[in-house]
């Protein structure tokens, strides 16, 4: 629940008691705190799974919900989601609060983080998300500060709880270890690129191609590919359109050999007309390198 607390600040960090039992600090902010904790008889920790993302979520009254996430091929990340945040935008100090019940503890700062206005106010890349777990982990109140838009002489403290948060994390970590190698946005347009001369798919190939297999397998919205294959410029036009014709029926027949409706499959060829090259007018080594590939488009509904 939100708690309002009015004080004045001395010299030295004060400390208050909110109603989620835990000790709040007040930074060197004049006037009254507006406290946003999880409440203790209620607070928890759930888990939103599947092999495409997990999600460890706290809900926190008047506020919102604190979200730890990770999709699938991503680093893991946190956020708060809010339909309306109290606080200003800028820069909000990260703690790490001791409970009411671990008073043996101390408090430590974590570092500064960014606030913007909007229904996501703060999100942390994976090395703050870890230390958040990590301090939720050993028991601690991680708990975000800054002033209120709507007062400059009020601060928002946000306070996520540890209370049932182990067994919560022990399922959200059973997600993340069946998460999918990759994510749809990441494999929705592939290339495949090819050394010159290069008529084998390798190691590297195929396992770009397994990453792409595991997704389709697993997501029944993906109803078809389009798979187009082009060279560089260099060598005849004849060749040319021979050796992409190869390349797009390599990947094409390896799809087929590994578990993929071939109906599925619309698998195209153009050689190396200019208007179809990443680099159009080839003057390098690594210009020819960009053109010589196989593009590979999923269709989801």
């Amino acid at each position: 629940m939100k708690t309002r607390h009015k004080f004045t600040l001395s010299g030295h960090m004060l400390l208050c008691v909110v109603s989620a039992g835990v000790l709040c600090s007040a930074s060197a902010m004049a006037g009254s705190v507006s406290s946003y904790y999880a409440d203790f008889d209620h607070s928890g920790w759930r888990t939103e799974s599947s092999i495409f993302e997990c999600r460890l979520i706290q809900q926190i009254p008047g506020l919102g919900d604190a979200v730890f996430y990770h999709q699938a091929g991503e680093t893991l990340t946190f956020y708060l989601q809010t339909p309306d945040s109290p606080m200003q935008e800028g820069r909000a100090l990260l703690s790490s609060q001791p409970p009411l019940w671990r008073q043996d503890l101390q408090v430590r700062d974590i570092g500064y983080v960014d606030v913007q206005r909007s229904q996501r106010p703060v999100s942390l890349d994976a090395a703050y998300s870890r230390m958040v777990m990590a301090e939720l982990d050993r028991g601690m109140v991680p708990t975000l500060m800054r002033r209120a838009w709507y007062n400059e002489e009020e601060s928002v403290h946000v306070g996520l709880s540890p209370v049932n948060f182990t067994d919560a994390y022990r399922e959200y970590h059973a997600c993340t270890v069946q998460l999918l190698p990759v994510n749809f946005s990441q494999i929705e347009r592939s290339t495949v690129f090819w050394r010159s001369n290069q008529r084998e798919l390798d190691a590297a190939m195929q396992q770009q191609l397994d990453n792409i297999i595991t997704y389709v397998k697993a997501d029944p919205r993906v109803h078809g590919f389009e798979i187009n294959g082009f060279t560089d410029g260099s060598g005849n036009a004849r060749d040319n359109l021979e050796l992409s014709r190869l390349r797009a029926f390599l990947v094409h027949n390896y799809l087929v050999s590994r578990g993929i409706d071939e109906n599925m499959l619309n698998t195209r060829y153009f050689g190396s007309p200019p208007d179809f090259r990443i680099i159009r007018d080839e003057r390098t080594a690594a210009d020819r390198d960009r053109n010589r590939r196989v593009t590979i488009r999923l269709l989801r509904d």
